[in-house]
């Protein structure tokens, strides 16, 4: 015969495993980033036999606590960092940082940016209306700013000094820190590495694989396209030559970059971002030169080039000096979400036969084959816009 008690006892088991699994059904709510409770209340009503001739009903209501699944990523430095829940104020360190947030669908949780982030377009808006605050520069992040913003999250590039610095500081106000290879990284693996990781730590593993899966498509659509030989010679400097002659190393993105858009980088030999000289540039001949504007008076520094010993460059000499500014220069060097994109705008550059005008705006060359702009004014030549008047995505 079954006592009242243990029929009620049973009755109080049942409602508590039913109340896990509606914890567990939170559980997925909180992958997703939604808002959960920290207790499930559950209210049971079932038929029990007090005796086996006197059925009845009793009801029980049991509130338990919602048990939630941590989450542990291991960032670029090999660190592993624990959430016990999805952050919700989040400080990004890096323009490529805010654009991979942002491609992952998590705008919502930027509080904090730098002043170089501007894409997508919606976060100059939102800066402008103040929903998002400017924490400083790339290179010089204020972290009284970052810290008066409450963030739960601040994410880092592992290769920048300034943000490693700012790690000690920040943990000890409690604040969490990722770092991603951001400007460390040295191809496509580990800028998805950075997407997935971030991805990771707020449940949107799904947006992850469709970021990497466009990036994916793009890249193959330009390495079947590229050729297999012949393929030219190729100097990226970062600035214009009288910052000294700053190039991109075969180790980096940027190199990744030129080699599957169809280039021979000069300085693959190198790791990170070496400076180079005039000799050993002119040694290696190269037949393009693609130089970073950085928002420079396209004149000036079409005069400044040919003033240097590039001029004696098969890429002057033949009219194939570009500069990428604005949004070009943005996409050819942030290593985050719209890394196809750099890897087509390079290719436009080196294959215009193949690949026709860039779809970027803000790409220019010198045109003429001379060595002086005043020559170039003389012969009717100029800056050769090398555009279609917007961005196709």
């Amino acid at each position: 015969m079954v006592s009242e008690s243990s029929a009620k006892r049973t009755l109080l088991t049942v409602a508590v495993a039913l109340a896990m699994l509606v914890a567990g059904g939170v559980l997925g709510a909180l992958a997703a980033g939604s808002a959960a409770p920290r207790t499930v209340t559950v209210t049971v009503t079932a038929a029990t036999t007090a005796t086996l001739a006197s059925p009845e009903r009793v009801t029980e209501t049991v509130t338990v606590p919602v048990v939630r699944e941590r989450i542990s990523v291991v960032d670029a430095l090999g660190r592993t960092v624990v959430f016990d829940e999805p952050p919700r104020r989040v400080v990004s360190l890096a323009p490529s940082i805010t654009e991979t947030l942002f491609a992952l669908g998590l705008g919502d949780r930027v509080v904090g940016v730098t002043r170089h982030c501007n894409y997508p377009p919606e976060v100059s808006k939102l800066v402008e209306e103040g929903r998002i605050a400017v924490i400083g520069g790339f290179w010089n992040p204020d972290v009284e700013k970052i810290l008066a913003l409450r963030p739960d999250l601040v994410v880092g590039s592992a290769g920048t000094s300034p943000h490693l610095r700012l790690r000690e500081l920040l943990e000890q106000a409690g604040v969490k820190v990722v770092y991603v290879y951001g400007s460390a990284a040295s191809d496509k693996y580990q800028v998805y590495s950075d997407v997935r990781t971030l991805a990771r730590v707020f449940g949107a593993d799904e947006a992850a694989e469709r970021v990497i899966g466009e990036i994916e498509d793009e890249v193959r659509r330009v390495e079947e396209a590229v050729s297999k030989d012949g393929r030219p010679r190729v100097l990226v400097l970062l600035g214009p030559p009288s910052w000294g002659l700053w190039s991109a190393g075969g180790n980096t993105f940027i190199g990744w970059v030129l080699r599957t858009a169809g280039g021979l980088n000069v300085a693959e030999r190198f790791t990170g971002w070496p400076q180079l000289d005039y000799e050993f540039v002119l040694s290696q001949d190269p037949e393009v030169i693609i130089v970073s504007a950085m928002g420079a008076d396209y004149e000036a520094l079409a005069e400044e080039v040919l003033s240097t010993p590039l001029a004696e460059t098969s890429a002057a000499k033949s009219g194939r000096v570009y500069f990428v500014d604005l949004e070009a220069n943005d996409i050819l060097v942030r290593p985050g979400p719209r890394l196809g994109l750099a890897v087509r705008l390079a290719a436009s550059i080196l294959y215009p036969e193949v690949f026709g005008p860039t779809r970027v705006p803000t790409v220019y060359r010198i045109g003429g084959g001379v060595v002086t702009l005043s020559a170039l004014a003389r012969q009717g030549a100029a800056l050769i816009p090398l555009s279609t008047p917007t961005l196709e995505a």
